[in-house]
């Protein structure tokens, strides 16, 4: 099936005889591969629909179509070299060979957007993305397209894949094994990735920074238990970011919970969430979220760590206090 926002969009932009020459394709490392076929089976196809059915799709979908070409050629190092784009620009130059009026150019740049030559072989692509061939179709697949220069971006247009739903994303990690709870945790957080989802779940120090977060938000009612929470904090400072983050989300949960609930994202935490409202009123909720976005960016701009977390809760516990209902 077609990703809707790569393969689903290429056909469309087709179909209006709007498409480009060179893209950038976005999307998670584990899919770009499959990503980059669906782009050559548009192109190629007879109807530019990824059929599946046609000479040209069966060529691309079992990688012995001949104007189809991918770089890296090391599949194993999976770097770019300027060897390789010096292939792929002689290639633009020449006719179709395989019964095809098109040629696909397919560039996983996922590893090869940093470190050594990475602007190198970028720069050496520029005139090609700038000035293709007639029938000539460039696609270059990264994590992240603002990795690439901004001379490459300028000339592309990009592609990103679509998001799962956080159902989604907490169905297929509750597939895999993961505790319930952990799974709507990160699923929440995950911006309906998969992969990112995991890469959180599997992470023992994040669900730690999770459960801090919940249990502060939950249990530290007054200065007298701040210190306490303040100690665990400092502990855990590697994933106070983490910390941050989740904290956010419990009282913006905390908010929607009373506004909106059938929007809730954690149903399964909804006890939590009660209690967290009983702490919070809407609008200290709300001043507190700012909080931690301020002590974020204190942070960020390099403060001292054990100050600003102390300063944090004593603000937290103030603000509580200030909105508290009469």
């Amino acid at each position: 099936m077609l990703d809707a926002n790569v393969g689903g969009r290429l056909v469309q932009a087709f179909k209006t005889h709007s498409a480009a020459h060179a893209y950038i394709v976005v999307g998670e490392r584990p899919y770009l591969p499959q990503l980059l076929a669906q782009c050559a089976q548009v192109v190629m196809c007879a109807a530019n629909t990824a059929c599946g059915s046609c000479e040209s799709c069966a060529k691309v979908i079992h990688k012995n179509h001949q104007d189809v070409i991918s770089i890296p050629a090391d599949t194993v190092k999976n770097r770019i070299t300027v060897a390789d784009v010096a292939y792929l620009v002689d290639e633009t130059y020449k006719r179709p060979v395989d019964n095809s009026k098109n040629r696909v150019f397919l560039i996983n740049a996922a590893d090869s957007v940093s470190g050594v030559g990475c602007e190198i072989w970028q720069n050496k692509l520029l005139k090609t993305l700038e000035e293709p061939s007639n029938g000539v179709y460039i696609f270059i697949a990264v994590t992240d397209a603002e990795n690439l220069l901004l001379t490459v971006r300028s000339r592309c247009q990009v592609l990103k894949q679509s998001k799962s739903s956080l159902d989604g994303v907490y169905q297929s990690l509750l597939n895999k094994g993961y505790a319930p709870v952990a799974c709507q945790m990160v699923s929440a957080v995950s911006g309906g990735s998969v992969n990112a989802a995991e890469r959180l779940i599997s992470n023992p120090q994040v669900l730690s920074a999770y459960n801090l977060a919940l249990d502060t938000a939950q249990n530290m009612t007054s200065t007298k238990n701040a210190l306490t929470f303040a100690s665990r904090i400092i502990a855990a400072k590697d994933n106070f970011t983490d910390f941050l983050q989740f904290y956010t989300l419990l009282l913006r949960e905390s908010i929607v919970y009373r506004l909106a609930p059938a929007l809730c994202r954690l149903p399964l935490l909804s006890q939590s969430i009660d209690v967290i409202c009983g702490n919070y009123t809407l609008s200290a909720a709300q001043d507190c979220i700012e909080r931690l976005a301020m002590a974020k960016k204190q942070l960020d701009n390099s403060a001292n760590f054990n100050v600003t977390a102390d300063c944090l809760l004593v603000d937290i516990l103030q603000l509580r206090y200030l909105n508290r209902e009469e």
